[in-house]
């Protein structure tokens, strides 16, 4: 997965729009938007985290996510940004004592995962390009609840630093309608503890199909 986007990005990083190669000589032709706002609907990969302060497990599975982004150009192709990801997956949630929520048992439950980052982008412009982008921030866990009485399981609100790369291939109709596909794996920094057989960054895998505005 990692080589994957390491792949990715390096083929964006050193790609050269289409469109652009087409236009060369034409001072001034892609002198895109000084704002984009974006939005995109993605698959979030399956996800376990053993915590540390609870003694227990949260095994995540797959889930949609909407993402929110506002990305100001620093220069041709290259953009900082801010972004909001929203989801609500399904997990099993072990106990592994007596005194821990669920007890020495494992519940079926609902959650909220939803990440807060800054990112910096690079590609873009009128036709086919590659995409890379850096970012990072916080992954935050939250109101877990049990799939069958609605009641809430311990008090989970966990903000987990984390910070990651992407890559993939959009297509500009215009200096200002661009469009992607893109796949980002994020670090988890999430507190294991003394939990036996815990990472202490798990991977966070998002595919993402999004469409971009500028102005």
């Amino acid at each position: 997965m990692i080589r994957r986007i390491a792949f990715a990005a390096l083929v964006a990083a050193s790609a050269t729009p289409i469109g652009a190669q087409i236009s060369r000589g034409r001072p001034g032709a892609f002198a895109g938007p000084d704002y984009w706002v974006g939005l995109s609907y993605g698959y979030m990969d399956g996800i376990t985290l053993n915590d540390g302060h609870t003694n227990s497990t949260w095994a995540f599975r797959y889930a949609s996510q909407i993402q929110a982004t506002l990305e100001k150009a620093m220069s041709r192709g290259v953009t900082l940004g801010v972004s909001a990801g929203f989801s609500n997956p399904r997990l099993s949630y072990v106990g592994r004592t007596a005194g821990a929520p669920c007890g020495n048992a494992t519940c079926l439950a609902d959650a909220e995962v939803t990440q807060y980052m800054a990112f910096l982008r690079g590609g873009g412009g009128p036709g086919f390009h590659g995409l890379f982008n850096f970012e990072a921030g916080a992954t935050q866990f939250s109101k877990f609840r049990d799939r069958t009485t609605g009641n809430a399981i311990g008090s989970s609100n966990s903000y987990d630093f984390s910070f990651g790369l992407g890559g993939g291939f959009g297509y500009g109709f215009s200096q200002n309608t661009d469009v992607y596909i893109s796949e980002q794996v994020d670090l988890v920094l999430h507190p294991q503890g003394d939990l036996p057989d815990g990472s202490s960054a798990p991977r966070l895998s998002v595919f993402r199909l999004g469409a971009r505005v500028g102005f």
